[in-house]
């Protein structure tokens, strides 16, 4: 009973749920590729303060999870893994922030059953597998938050201290959502708490408005003296106000959207997410505290995304914290294993179906690069993949109504069979079928030892495996260029070399201008 007890079994396991196959498929375009190559770049032009794409300043987001990644290749190189390596080891962190604080507030058994719901959970165990600064930002919002409700019940200016630091940590990563967020949630708690004279000293501390702005600022005022207005626009309104006025590159949807997708994001345990819900009625309504922070927390982000026109799923990420936290304190409030069973039968009959899927979403598509895709898929996604899933569904949906165990157990063990799964089936299949002829491409380049200018295409992991900055302009006579296949008439006359599916590299033949050479045409994205 001691060892179960002992933190060091749950480490050892999480970890190893978190860092499943870091390194078995290759970056995806454009985040992980564009923040991988963001950060390849800061070496190859020896600036570590502002980042770029190839000739563009990247505005997107603030330099945290670059140094980060930064301090991962300078240990270990331009491996895969090494760019992914922060974000498993804040999802590592975050995991253990849930532990530590369902230890301190609740019991230690409701501290393990959450820790390893929220390393099995589907949203939080992805966000820590890719090189992007979603992961790092969500362990911080979390302790953030996780502190704030401590402090509530025991001040003291160290707390303080650290929630300002995180706050400006945060802010570091990923811009004002880092303060906005435990502002507007802890706002609502200490209000409804009675707390409102504590909240006011917290939120006017100067000490720890100095510790934040030491912190965040620096990075901030030195890219605006570079930069000037560019960066206001760039990063401010366009990454920022433009985000929650404006449906961006598409990714809209309806208020629906997040309570739709917030189940299988929190799968398997959507069965139980179902269950706690009715608590939330006793929490508002004046019951025990730590319900009504948690949901509290919950709500604001899954109001306030909700009225933003920019829509992506792990955006809701910032609020599952709570709800992971009460699914484990409530967990024996599944007695139903059919109701546990029906998600994961949904999700492992998606997974299952997925080759049989692929002709009906290929007949949606109307891009080129994902219509080859889409046609490459029916070669990955073979009958050896669909028996494999068949059969490890078969083995979930067994564990989940074998009466020896608590179906709430029974769903954590699902959820390792789910993480085996995705990360040693789905993932690297699907890896293969989108991203494998940018890698196959960088690696023919790398053998022409020259230069290679890219045409009209924006995948930036091939910057990556090349390991080389591939200036965008267009292609003069005898020089080397990678370009797609629908696009590559605007090059004008040239040289085949390498083609894999829709990705080639090309040698120019003639000096006619290509049939499309301004600037817009040559920074088209997919």
């Amino acid at each position: 009973m001691r060892a179960l007890n002992s933190p060091l079994w749950l480490f050892a396991a999480v970890a190893a749920l978190i860092t499943l196959n870091l390194n078995g498929f290759l970056l995806f375009d454009h985040d992980e590729g564009a923040f991988s190559e963001a950060t390849r770049g800061m070496f190859e032009r020896g600036d570590f303060i502002t980042t770029w794409l190839n000739d563009r300043v990247r505005f997107d987001k603030p330099i945290l999870i670059y140094w980060l990644q930064a301090a991962s290749v300078w240990a270990f190189g331009t491996e895969i893994w090494a760019f992914r390596l922060p974000s498993a080891l804040a999802g590592i962190l975050w995991v253990f922030a849930i532990y530590r604080f369902c230890q301190k507030q609740i019991d230690q058994q409701t501290a393990v059953a959450a820790a390893m719901m929220a390393a099995t959970a589907l949203g939080i165990n992805m966000i820590s597998h890719v090189a992007t600064a979603d992961a790092l930002l969500n362990m911080l919002l979390a302790t953030t938050l996780l502190l704030m409700y401590v402090w509530s019940k025991t001040p003291g200016h160290l707390l303080l201290f650290a929630i300002y630091a995180l706050m400006g940590l945060g802010t570091l990563t990923k811009g004002p959502v880092a303060f906005v967020i435990p502002f507007l949630a802890g706002s609502l708690f200490f209000i409804t708490n009675g707390q409102i004279r504590d909240f006011l000293k917290a939120i006017f501390y100067v000490p720890g408005w100095i510790v934040f702005l030491a912190i965040a600022a620096p990075w901030y005022v030195i890219e605006y003296l570079r930069h000037g207005q560019d960066f206001i626009d760039g990063f401010f309104l366009k990454h920022n106000v433009n985000r929650f006025n404006n449906a961006m590159e598409g990714h809209d949807g309806g208020f629906l959207f997040y309570p739709l997708v917030l189940p299988f994001l929190l799968a398997p345990f959507g069965g139980l997410l179902i269950r706690v819900l009715p608590t939330i009625r006793t929490a508002l309504a004046g019951g025990d505290p730590l319900n009504r922070f948690l949901w509290i927390w919950f709500l604001v982000v899954l109001v306030l995304f909700s009225l933003a026109s920019t829509k992506l799923p792990h955006y809701i990420l910032y609020g599952v914290t709570p709800l992971v936290i009460l699914m484990a304190r409530y967990r024996y409030m599944l007695t139903s294993r059919w109701l546990a069973a029906a998600f994961p039968v949904i999700l492992f009959g998606l997974l299952t179906a997925f080759p049989l899927l692929i002709p009906y979403v290929e007949a949606t598509l109307t891009n080129p690069i994902e219509i080859a895709t889409a046609q490459r898929a029916h070669t990955y996604f073979d009958a050896a993949f669909t028996i494999s899933v068949a059969i490890a569904s078969l083995v979930a949906i067994g564990i989940i109504f074998w009466r020896r165990i608590s179906p709430w157990f029974a769903l954590v063990v699902t959820g390792v069979i789910q993480s085996l799964v995705v990360w040693f089936l789905f993932v690297p299949t699907y890896s293969d079928t989108q991203q494998l002829p940018v890698y196959e491409a960088a690696m023919f380049a790398r053998t022409l030892d020259e230069p290679v200018i890219t045409q009209s295409v924006d995948l930036p992991s091939f910057n990556v495996y090349l390991d080389k900055v591939t200036e965008r302009r267009a292609l003069k006579a005898g020089e080397v260029g990678f370009a797609r296949e629908d696009r590559v008439d605007r090059v004008g006359q040239f040289d085949t070399l390498f083609k894999s599916g829709p990705i080639m590299i090309i040698r120019k033949t003639a000096d006619e201008p290509a049939q499309e050479t301004s600037g817009e045409a040559l920074n088209d994205k997919d």
